[in-house]
């Protein structure tokens, strides 16, 4: 009896370590091209018949990562494994890429997600979990915290491609406005008096005027982008947009642009940054692959924009009046009515 519990525990525990292999399901709506805020070279591929991504690109020392497969799941938690399809020369032992993050819907064509790895500094300092050939990861052992943990402002984001406004969400208050700006690049101050950031007229969406300024905003060239994504930590906000240009060329435009924003002393001020947030990133400084920082000066305020909703919400409370006041003038005719034929049966 003895022997056929421990050869029972065995079997097990062997099933467990091998979980890694069984295969996972993607979500159901993630299958064909997507843009996706971690990659600054290309958009993404995935087939979801068989979990595999073209794309998430990664270098680890002298080796390169072009595809993955998923390998793992845990609905529960919204966690999948990914493991890269490409082997990795690790000073001349093979090692695997695991790739393990936790997602979560923003709309029906969008998706954020934070991948849960420690930031390599052989893979350009990206997160990413390295192990050897031989050793099978599953969920419990590479999607474990103390692997890393990442903040929000690292969050990145996944939109299907073809549908970048209808994934467009509300900027957050800081940027819900009509301003001029300048932009500072470390040596020379631009836009300064003569610009105009438009998010008044759509507040899903950033427009700036490049008759009146040319230089580039959030990394493009038809300076119009929409807001994905906004979280904030402190004072400050961090906000995902997508540059609504048809096509980027991943070397000087690119699909998203991550702000670090705060508001001060009548001043909103932001930083950018090619793709994701990056830790430590402040909206006082310029980031690694930012453009500089921005100081912008309101001359519309959202308090403007609130007038606009208000009327709307008064309007739509004049015609809720409107209609009960229809159905009381209704019943009291037809209560009129009834009395009346009442009346005239009695008399007869």
């Amino acid at each position: 009896m003895e022997k056929a519990t421990f050869c029972l525990f065995l079997s097990l525990s062997i099933s467990h370590t091998k979980l890694g292999d069984t295969g996972c399901s993607l979500p159901v709506d993630w299958d064909g091209e997507f843009h996706d805020s971690s990659d600054s070279t290309q958009d993404i591929t995935i087939t979801r018949y068989n979990n595999y991504v073209v794309g998430w690109s990664l270098t680890v020392l002298i080796s390169t990562v072009s595809s993955w497969t998923c390998v793992d799941e845990d609905k529960s938690n919204n966690l999948l494994l990914f493991k890269s399809n490409q082997t990795i020369d690790v000073f001349g032992a093979p090692h695997d890429a695991y790739r393990c993050i936790k997602y979560g819907m923003l709309t029906i064509h969008s998706y954020s997600y934070l991948i849960l790895a420690n930031i390599e500094s052989n893979a350009g300092n990206k997160r990413v979990l390295i192990m050897p050939t031989n050793t099978v990861a599953d969920i419990r052992s590479a999607c474990n915290q103390s692997n890393g943990l990442p903040s929000a402002v690292e969050t990145i984001v996944l939109v299907k491609k073809g549908y970048i406004a209808k994934a467009a969400q509300s900027c957050p208050s800081p940027f819900l406005g009509c301003y001029n700006y300048s932009l500072n690049d470390g040596s020379t101050t631009y836009c300064d008096g003569t610009s105009v950031w438009d998010v008044c007229s759509d507040r899903t969406q950033m427009v700036v005027n490049y008759t009146l300024c040319s230089k580039k905003q959030f990394f493009s060239n038809g300076g119009v982008a929409y807001c994905a994504y906004s979280t904030s930590v402190g004072s400050n906000y961090y906000v995902t947009v997508v540059n609504a240009d048809s096509t980027v060329d991943f070397t000087t435009t690119f699909r998203f642009t991550c702000y670090a924003v705060t508001s001060s002393g009548g001043y909103v001020y932001a930083s950018d940054n090619i793709g994701a947030c990056v830790q430590n990133q402040s909206p006082y400084n310029k980031s690694v692959t930012g453009t500089g920082t921005l100081v912008l000066s309101a001359y519309k305020t959202r308090s403007s924009i609130s007038d606009v909703t208000t009327e709307t919400s008064d309007d739509n409370i004049g015609v809720i009046v409107g209609s009960l006041a229809g159905v009381v003038v209704l019943v009291a005719a037809v209560v009129a009515v009834v009395l009346i034929y009442k009346k005239c049966q009695q008399t007869h």
